[in-house]
């Protein structure tokens, strides 16, 4: 598609206003009141939207012109466009300019088929995932995703994985992610989402986020989660679970650390299964043991002594699991 001056006649208060917009929710300074206050905007009229796509489609065709960069992550190498370095607003006159010029001047581009892209970690690894759009997804171990970057959204779908995404903001081009029975949609935020066993929870450290059953994107969202909240969702059940949250305790993990605040033995073990390659189990007479610590994470060997260190439990090493029950003096 060619964007010429037949988009937007010189002086149009429409393109300077919808140039406005995008320099505003591309910097650091847009806050969620800015995010509500342009999706006001854009439900005012139709001409609103178009005006905003005509404006992003010329920054997608200079991002597009842009030499690839290769970006080294943890624990692999990635070939990425950058993202735009977007400019504070005192530059918003030269930059509105710019963006004149190239309209005026006509900037063709051909949009390819969306490529789906899986990445996939071992137990007890971790990759940083750098995605073409300026998005960022921190992959725990055991986890596998698959992304597709359009033109018109931005999709992950998520097998049995955990995964903190901080999101480039699109206005234009939302961004999806599949877990299981839930879709969760999102323009620009940062949160943490796991999926396991058919489970699904989603914590927010920043931003806002929707969560909608999966497959039915006309419905009415069944929560809007802002920071320090969480959604659970239980495999076939209606009904989820929101309330309030430690968004650091849910990304823990990230930095190398397990969190727990309570939670029963029972349910701490299903979590460190995660992270371990030998299945641990929990005896009936210590599954409701309640877990209030911060683990270390570490070698198989490491979080097992660590966690006998503060809890009357012994461990038992069988040929193809550990069991976890109470100590016999304390019985």
């Amino acid at each position: 598609m060619s964007v010429t001056s037949d988009n937007f006649p010189p002086d149009d208060p429409l393109r300077d206003r919808a140039v406005s917009w995008h320099v505003r929710l591309a910097s650091d300074a847009a806050d969620e009141a800015d995010w509500l206050a342009f999706e006001a905007w854009l439900a005012e009229s139709p001409a609103h939207a178009a005006a905003y796509d005509a404006v992003e489609e010329v920054w997608s065709a200079l991002d597009a012109a842009a030499p690839a960069v290769t970006v080294a992550t943890t624990s692999n190498v990635i070939a990425l466009k950058p993202r735009a370095n977007r400019p504070p607003l005192a530059w918003f006159g030269a930059m509105a300019a710019s963006l004149v010029a190239a309209v005026l001047l006509g900037v063709t581009f051909l949009s390819n088929s969306p490529v789906t892209q899986g990445y996939t970690t071992a137990v007890g690894q971790r990759q940083v995932i750098a995605l073409a759009d300026g998005t960022r997804i921190t992959l725990n171990g055991g986890s596998h995703i698959d992304a597709t970057l359009g033109r018109r959204e931005r999709r992950v779908v998520m097998a049995d994985a955990e995964a903190v995404f901080d999101v480039a903001k699109d206005p234009k081009r939302p961004f999806f992610i599949e877990a299981g029975e839930r879709e969760i949609r999102v323009v620009g935020t940062e949160f943490n989402v796991l999926r396991h066993g058919g489970d699904m929870q989603v914590t927010v450290r920043r931003g806002v986020v929707e969560v909608r059953p999966a497959g039915q994107p006309a419905a009415p969202a069944l929560a809007r989660l802002q920071k320090g909240q969480a959604l659970t969702h239980k495999a076939g059940r209606d009904q989820d679970a929101v309330g309030a949250a430690d968004p650091e305790a849910a990304f823990a993990w990230t930095q190398g650390r397990l969190i727990f605040n309570g939670q029963r033995l029972a349910d701490v073990a299903v979590t460190l299964n995660r992270y371990v390659t030998t299945p641990i189990q929990v005896s009936a007479d210590a599954k409701d043991l309640p877990v209030t610590a911060t683990l270390n994470l570490g070698t198989e060997d490491q979080m097992l002594r660590s966690l006998s260190a503060f809890l009357p439990v012994y461990v038992e090493r069988r040929p193809d699991s550990v069991r976890l029950s109470l100590r016999r003096e304390t019985r």
